[in-house]
């Protein structure tokens, strides 16, 4: 999966998207609009209505309150006892790089007041997580956001039932990502926990093509490729690829459609899902 890669048009109708944010102002003013009452007043926009509603649903997880009733006195200990203790290991690339978990013991005490993401669509799903677009409202931007899905999947509103192996994974590409620091790897910005129990993670959000449609291009002549420049695409992701392995990671997931060209000749290996760390016991 393209993890960032974005469709060049809008995933819901704008008509759609107007009746939904005119919907989300009335509930924001204390109102009580009936949101089966808008499906069936706009028929020909329900299906983007209630996947807009359910993307919302999850949305409200990132503003909620900050802690449940009974929940552990720290970020750890909630994990371990969802997850089983076999996720409390792995450190970063670095050997004196300090455990993910005690990243997250920080971030419930600089979790934001409200959240600053609201949700515009989803890009992609896959087997461990789903790639969304969302906007970021404090510096005024678009991102991606990469959610860790469970039993229920994005639109069920409820702390989703992860498995521990899955879990683990997720975290460990976050770090990976968020380490290997160059310009052919996307960059993540923030690694988080929301109030329903979600892992996500944000990241800067690849508006371009992929390796596959380049080679495409080059073959059918087009008047913005021939084999020289396509050949310079090729060169950045070995760059990319030799920059990680010097950092004794292995991708085990480089193909054509995990490459992205942006439109500015930007070049980026994405979707470090897979990847293993050298000398790491895989997981």
């Amino acid at each position: 999966m393209a993890a960032t890669s974005l469709p060049s048009e809008p995933e819901f109708d704008p008509r759609a998207q107007k009746l939904f944010f005119a919907f989300c102002e009335q509930v924001e003013r204390g109102e009580k609009p009936d949101f089966e009452a808008l499906c069936a007043a706009h028929p020909a926009h329900e299906r983007d209505l209630r996947e807009m509603h359910s993307l919302h649903e999850f949305a409200r997880g990132l503003a909620g309150q900050a802690a449940e009733e009974g929940v552990a006195s720290s970020l750890l200990d909630e994990l371990r006892q969802r997850f089983g203790e076999s996720v409390a290991s792995s450190p970063g690339l670095d050997a004196e790089s300090a455990s993910r978990w005690e990243l997250f013991e920080r971030l419930r005490g600089a979790a934001p007041r409200d959240t600053r993401y609201r949700l515009l669509g989803k890009v992609a799903e896959g087997g461990m997580g789903a790639i969304l677009r969302v906007w970021d409202e404090e510096l005024r931007r678009t991102l991606a956001m990469k959610v860790v899905l469970g039993k229920g999947g994005v639109a069920s509103g409820e702390t989703p039932a992860v498995d521990p192996k899955t879990l683990g994974r997720f975290l460990e590409e976050a770090q990976i990502t968020g380490q290997l620091d160059h310009p052919g790897i996307v960059p993540v910005h923030e690694l988080g926990l929301d109030a329903a129990g979600r892992v996500y993670f944000t990241m800067k959000l690849v508006k371009g093509e992929d390796l596959k449609a380049v080679f495409e291009h080059v073959h059918a002549g087009h008047k913005d490729w021939n084999q020289v420049r396509a050949l310079n695409v090729m060169l950045r992701v070995c760059e990319a690829v030799a920059y990680a392995h010097s950092k004794n990671v292995v991708h085990r997931d480089l193909k054509p459609a995990n490459v992205m060209v942006g439109k500015f000749g930007e070049v980026y290996v994405m979707d470090w899902g897979l990847a293993r760390v050298l000398g790491r016991e895989d997981k």
